[in-house]
């Protein structure tokens, strides 16, 4: 290789790709990971090549290229995290990690490389209809690279493993491309095996003199189901062990090798290997990494389990090095003949047109009092086809049609006899799956612990504040839907000591609503970068349980855990005067050099303080002393999620480090809702708009556990221990 081509290595894991490509001759100048592990491993084996370790949201060309010494890579390669796709995983489309390729596209854009390798798990390319798949495609092609796309097995490859992955490559060039063809040839010191047990049968009787080579130590139990399970074969059913050992089979974990086939995929996890061909435990970490093809000489650093997950992620090197051998051939012109074409561009993936991906669908959805469509979002990502929404508002109305073109939008009072009758003579007779939406909640927000008169004759049906809830509940009715979602403020749980919610269950009970639940749920649980408390109430006719997703974000996260999502990483890109012309709706209010000069005192994470304020500023114009407004006058941490966003036309709180509120945009980012979703009418209103919705990540995870519950027809007495223990929470609530 006569020129060596520069390579930034994206979601560097174990750096199994970047092992690859230094063996064909590539160079990589800069490796980058969010995981402190994977960076103490890489500079362990890579000591001369700088690492990044920070969150890819937060990562820009500029702190690449300060790094490389302004050296441009001409090869991006990366692989972002694929646990809502895998099918290891819990297959979830709102997983906020299913967005981390718009950073990789990001970069790509800003970098501009002659050619990027994109390589994921297979279920990439079906997964929720094949939208991510269609939008990663799309994203790379607006940026006018030809790209290619193809599943590769790493077993066809010298891998002794069966291990699926679909690899996108980009290229800027017209040369032509071909992935690699089968084959079972040592690249550089990769060397290539038949079988698990050309692999690792000779670690049998060393130890750790073996770097990596670390055992478990079982239970008697454990070695006990060992024993039973034959190479190739996996744990007896329950009712076939003895009853002292019985457990549920439990994927690779009671799964055996067979010393003369390949190995399945390796996942990730201290316990999570399959079992030795031929001794009663697990592979520990270089067993695991020989059947991954990793060299000897490559050292993982860690405690045991995190070097098993650092193996268990990663690409294999000799399926990296075939790549990284036909992108090289590709550079260098040397490929005459193919028979790969590159995939053309979706040009109807934009998120209007998805609408029609779904028509075909058997799920439905209306969203009553429906803002600017949040719910909407989410239960169409999960595969809903919404047949109308309705909301007062004609703002909100312009905003809807102009983002939904496919949506019926009913512009009008629900409470109207008229617009009753229009619905009921438009849809009542419409196979509904489940009826969404968020009723006016200024009856049970404003009004705090005040309480209604205490007597047995009030009926909360007269009361105006209230009276569209039960509107709700008269569409309900009337549409018979299979399934009601409803969101409001907390508030409404307490209102009158509760008891107007037990009136409304009461009357969700007598539409034949038998499953109906409550809950207070915290937004940023299910990867919202924003503290958003809100009440859910589910409730179906069917049977079903009511699939509460648990939380898998924390504010006070275990070792195990992940933490809230923060602020640097959804609007960190949106601070450059660049991007004011980049993205809808950011432009920034025009505050008086008074307010520019009070919001510099505000330290990030905090309100103002009035008295720290220099004295010509401790008056408004007016001559009143100014207030420390919690919400308006407050500065956001970029570390923190946001607090709850209100609805406002300068009610928005500071960015984290611009002497500036925050943006329609950056609200909107907070909120969860797509760059391409533009919100109309005037600043005011746009305001109330994005800060009156739900955010459509949040509405996402409900929608994907109730299309669970559906699809597998969960009850409380059929559904899976496993689903039980890592999906659905059933703690506290009502």
């Amino acid at each position: 290789m006569k020129k060596k081509y520069n390579v930034l290595s994206l979601f560097t894991g174990a750096g199994g790709l970047d092992i690859g490509f230094e063996e064909v001759g590539f160079k990589i100048i800069l490796a980058s990971d969010i995981w402190s592990e994977s960076e103490n491993t890489f500079k362990l084996n890579f000591p001369k090549t700088p690492f990044l370790c920070e969150d890819i949201k937060t990562i820009t060309a500029k702190k690449i290229l300060k790094k490389t010494n302004n050296i441009y890579p001409k090869i991006i390669i990366g692989g972002p995290p694929c646990q809502g796709f895998s099918v290891m995983g819990d297959k979830n489309s709102g997983d906020p990690r299913n967005y981390l390729f718009e950073s990789y596209v990001k970069l790509v854009k800003e970098i501009k490389p002659l050619c990027f390798i994109f390589e994921n798990v297979k279920g990439l390319k079906t997964m929720f209809g094949g939208k991510y798949y269609l939008d990663v495609i799309n994203s790379f092609s607006n940026l006018g690279y030809n790209v290619y796309d193809k599943i590769l097995n790493s077993k066809d490859f010298g891998v002794p493993q069966s291990r699926e992955r679909v690899i996108i490559v980009g290229t800027k060039l017209d040369n032509m491309f071909e992935f690699p063809h089968r084959n079972s040839k040592k690249i550089g010191k990769l060397i290539p095996k038949k079988n698990s047990g050309e692999a690792i049968n000779d670690l049998m009787k060393k130890g750790s003199e073996i770097p990596n080579h670390l055992s478990l130590n079982h239970s008697e139990t454990v070695i006990k189901r060992y024993k039973l399970v034959k190479p190739g074969g996996k744990l007896p059913p329950p009712e076939k062990l003895p009853v002292e050992i019985r457990r549920s089979n439990f994927g690779n974990t009671y799964v055996r090798l067979n010393a003369n086939a390949v190995a399945p995929t390796m996942v990730p996890g201290n316990n999570a290997f399959p079992i030795h061909p031929s001794l009663h435990r697990s592979l520990t970490p270089r067993e695991a990494a020989r059947i991954q093809s990793f060299p000897d000489d490559f050292i993982f650093t860690g405690p045991r389990k995190d070097q098993c997950k650092l193996v268990g992620n990663a690409v294999p090197p000799l399926l990296g090095a075939s790549i990284a051998i036909k992108i090289l051939d590709h550079l260098n012109g040397k490929i005459n003949k193919s028979n790969d074409s590159f995939v053309p561009k979706f040009t109807s993936i934009s998120r209007k047109s998805k609408q029609n991906n779904i028509s075909k669908t058997n799920l439905t959805c209306v969203d009553l009092f429906s803002g600017i469509g949040g719910i909407s979002i989410g239960f169409e990502k999960a595969g809903f086809k919404t047949l109308f929404s309705a909301d007062f508002d004609e703002s909100v109305s312009k905003t809807h049609k102009h983002n939904f073109p496919n949506i019926d939008f009913i512009n009008s009072d629900l409470s109207k006899k008229k617009t009753f009758e229009q619905i009921k003579k438009q849809y009542s007779k419409k196979n509904l799956t489940i009826l969404v939406g968020g009723p006016p909640c200024q009856g049970f927000s404003i009004y705090g612990k005040r309480r209604f008169i205490n007597s047995k004759s009030y009926n909360p049906h007269s009361d105006k504040r209230n009276e569209l809830v039960f509107t709700y509940l008269k569409y309900a009715k009337l549409l018979k839907p299979e399934w009601i979602m409803m969101e409001n403020v907390p508030g409404i749980v307490n209102l009158d000591d509760g008891y107007f919610i037990n009136i409304l269950l009461k009357n969700i009970n007598k539409l034949g609503y038998k499953n109906c639940e409550y809950k207070i749920i915290n937004t940023a649980d299910y990867g919202v970068p924003q503290k958003r408390k809100r009440f859910i109430l589910l409730a179906n006719r069917l049977g079903l349980t009511i699939p509460w997703p648990k939380p898998k974000y924390f504010e006070t996260p275990k070792d195990w855990q992940l933490p809230y999502r923060n602020i640097k990483e959804v609007i960190s890109d949106l601070d450059k005067i660049k991007s004011f012309r980049d993205f809808h709706n950011h432009i920034p209010m025009k505050h008086a050099e008074d307010v520019i000069k009070r919001f510099s005192y505000i330290k990030e994470g905090k309100k103002l303080m009035p008295d720290d304020l220099p004295k010509n500023l401790q008056y408004s114009k007016l001559g009143n002393k100014i207030k420390s407004y919690s919400k308006v006058f407050f500065r956001l941490d970029r570390n923190l999620p946001s607090p709850t966003l209100v609805p406002g036309h300068s009610a928005f709180p500071i960015h984290p480090y611009l002497n500036r509120q925050l943006t329609i945009r950056e609200a909107a980012r907070i909120q969860t809702f797509p760059d391409d979703f533009k919100i109309l009418g005037g600043s005011g209103d746009q305001c109330k708009q994005v800060g009156n919705a739900f955010p459509p990540l949040a509405a996402e995870v409900f929608a994907n556990f109730i299309r669970k519950a559906i699809d597998n027809k969960w009850t409380d007495n059929n559904i899976s221990n496993l689903a039980k223990y890592s999906l659905v929470d059933k703690s506290h609530n009502h």
